[in-house]
């Protein structure tokens, strides 16, 4: 048996999300499919972690083994051959028999791309999420100032019971609201994200950024731990898996920028 780490990008729009389900096109599953038009039948393909249905990623990673060596250089050609035009395997590397693509990661870094604009964007609309009236960036991070740290973020989990169950404490290292002409990226990395956790952020913030809420009231959402409390859930098109991060002699290579179709046209 030999271990490989894969790094894949996808576009989530036509995929219920990275896990297997029955009846349904999950990224996980054209892989595996892919992995059985190679000569590798019954592969698992374990990823770092599961996106959902929409959500699309620059560079998720996945460990298989596979029954025979291949050489690492070849199997991204070989499998993308195989894969649809929406899921790209960008690298693969052989790393020891032990690694695990999710317990060996420190943590994650995602991106969500908004666009402000008052009238409706023609293009790219699987790629970001409108927002229709003006908000305020400046408040924004003052609001989001409270986030950073370790923190129970059970206000922000879509499955308040079951993240309880498993623990809700998690880690922000890095919390950053970055303006571009057409919007804003907000950009975050933790050792880990519960469910739904940066759409829920999300849709919180912007309660601030367009004058529903105060900055103020983040914390006070925060600290109550009650998922009634906050925002809504934002939608998948805007969010991005931008990086897994694993130990500096396991990390897959920096993915490129973010280019969101029709970025530079549009239709506002």
């Amino acid at each position: 048996m030999s271990t490989y780490l894969l790094t894949i990008a996808y576009e989530g729009t036509h995929y219920a999300g990275w896990q297997r389900q029955v009846g349904q096109a999950t990224v996980q599953s054209e892989l595996e499919r892919a992995f059985a038009a190679i000569d590798c039948p019954d592969v698992h393909v374990e990823g770092a972690g599961r996106t959902d249905a929409g959500v699309h990623a620059l560079a998720q990673c996945a460990h298989v083994r596979l029954p025979r060596p291949f050489p690492a250089q070849r199997l991204p050609i070989a499998l993308n051959t195989n894969l649809p035009d929406d899921i790209s395997v960008q690298g693969a590397r052989l790393v020891p028999d032990e690694f695990h693509a999710r317990f060996c990661a420190h943590g994650k870094r995602y991106v969500y791309r908004a666009i402000v604009s008052r009238t409706k964007p023609a293009l790219a609309r699987n790629f970001f999420h409108w927002v229709r009236r003006p908000v305020d960036l400046m408040k924004m991070r003052d609001a989001a100032s409270c986030l950073v740290g370790k923190h129970d973020f059970a206000a922000f989990a879509s499955n308040p019971g079951y993240a309880r169950r498993r623990g809700t404490v998690r880690t922000l290292h890095r919390v950053h609201l970055l303006p571009h002409r057409r919007g804003f990226d907000f950009a975050v990395e933790g050792d880990g994200f519960l469910y739904n956790m940066v759409r829920a952020l999300i849709g919180s913030l912007l309660d601030v950024g367009v004058g529903n809420q105060p900055p103020d009231w983040l914390r006070e959402v925060l600290e109550s731990c009650d998922r009634g409390a906050a925002g809504a859930t934002a939608p998948a098109a805007g969010l991005y898996l931008l990086r897994v991060l694993y130990a500096p002699d396991l990390s897959p290579r920096e993915p490129p920028p973010i280019v969101t179709p029709g970025e530079d046209g549009g239709g506002d």
